[in-house]
């Protein structure tokens, strides 16, 4: 069966569904393709992003975050600070929910000149030039040809999508998560973000925690360089053993990677966004905002019929990725007492002469 369409998207995540979302409004007819049984992660998470890049986005695709906040909390092992921002946390509930993210961006636009292929796979493609003219789907119960004028590559980090176009890859840094959603019994447990800095327990990362009305979630974030040597969900439970010092209730365990670098993101007619661009901060792991904005501006280019649009777009962030990392760098090798000494210059208390100091310090500055 032959279907032709305007866009089809590869990937029902964040990326691609705000990308379907706002083509939807445009008029254009929309494919989506997930390879899973349903968009997004399989388990309940929640996200914590920096809200700056995507507030007005948000407003156009007519999804709220289900908290805001402005505070967030750091610990090193020995000392704590609380930071005030005019950069706002937004919060966004991840997975099979009918609140999270995912669901209320389904619910906007099925149906919507938008029709959904799961538990789909591209098998294979029709090249004319470095442009797809036909991509061929296995789906369930029938095998699909589709014509599409463009194609939105947004099947994550480890893209299948660039793997069979031999995209080449610049790996900046890569980072592995596993977490755990905690019922509570009191609402807000925790009002703000709260970031633990540890060695031990999160090398070259952090543990980061809050909540959204009842639930409650903890997640460690460490570098992939030290994953095989690190266990954790056992450091993980170390940590909510000594942290929260009483019986707690799992709901859900999740998990998941982020790989931050550098790869031609527009190839053809294919726009590469979200984690299938590599965008990820390299430093604090941010991935959620760069899906959110790499979909508007890449469907601000195929309403333009500007593709060079994107490819703009692509080089500032990539500029943006690669002047982070060095910070990655600094990081990977910080111990214990470089934490304790990051967070009293949090609060003006340090050597303005500290150039690792000064450079992890630029990246809370506020412009």
């Amino acid at each position: 069966m032959v279907v032709k369409c305007d866009v089809l998207v590869v990937g029902a995540g964040p990326a691609g569904l705000t990308a379907a979302a706002l083509l939807s409004k445009n008029g254009y007819s929309t494919i989506v393709l997930e390879n899973k049984k349903t968009g997004g992660p399989q388990h309940t998470s929640y996200d914590i992003t920096e809200g700056t890049r995507i507030k007005k986005i948000l407003k156009k695709i007519e999804v709220k975050p289900l908290k805001i906040s402005s505070k967030s909390e750091w610990f090193s092992p020995n000392y704590q600070y609380m930071l005030k921002s005019t950069i706002e946390d937004y919060y966004f509930k991840r997975g099979p929910d009918k609140d999270s993210l995912e669901k209320s961006l389904m619910k906007k636009i099925q149906g919507n000149n938008v029709e959904f292929f799961f538990r789909s796979n591209i098998s294979s493609f029709r090249l004319k030039g470095k442009k797809v003219v036909t991509v061929t789907v296995d789906s369930p119960h029938e095998t699909f040809t589709f014509k599409p004028r463009y194609i939105i590559g947004a099947d994550g980090p480890t893209s299948d999508l660039r793997k069979k176009l031999n995209v080449e890859t610049k790996m900046l840094a890569t980072f592995r998560g596993f977490g755990v959603l905690v019922e509570t019994k009191k609402k807000e447990m925790i009002p703000h973000a709260k970031i633990y800095f540890d060695k031990k327990l999160a090398p070259g990362g952090y543990i980061y925690s809050g909540s959204v009305g009842k639930d409650t979630f903890y997640c460690t974030v460490i570098d992939d360089v030290f994953f095989k040597k690190t266990n954790l969900a056992k450091n993980l439970d170390y940590f909510l053993e000594n942290r929260l010092r009483k019986k707690f209730t799992i709901k859900n365990k999740f998990n998941g990677i982020g790989i931050s670098g550098i790869q031609n993101s527009k190839i053809g007619n294919i726009l590469f966004i979200g984690g299938a661009a590599l965008f990820y901060d390299p430093f604090f792991g941010y991935g959620l905002n760069y899906a959110i904005e790499s979909a508007y501006i890449a469907v601000n280019a195929i309403n333009t019929d500007d593709l060079q649009i994107y490819t703009e777009y692509t080089k500032r962030i990539q500029k943006e990725l690669k002047d982070i990392f060095v910070s990655r760098e600094i990081w990977r090798k910080a111990d214990n007492m470089f934490f304790d000494k990051l967070i009293e210059a949090f609060k003006g208390n340090y050597n303005t002469k500290d150039k690792q100091i000064n450079r992890i310090l630029t990246l809370f500055a506020e412009d």
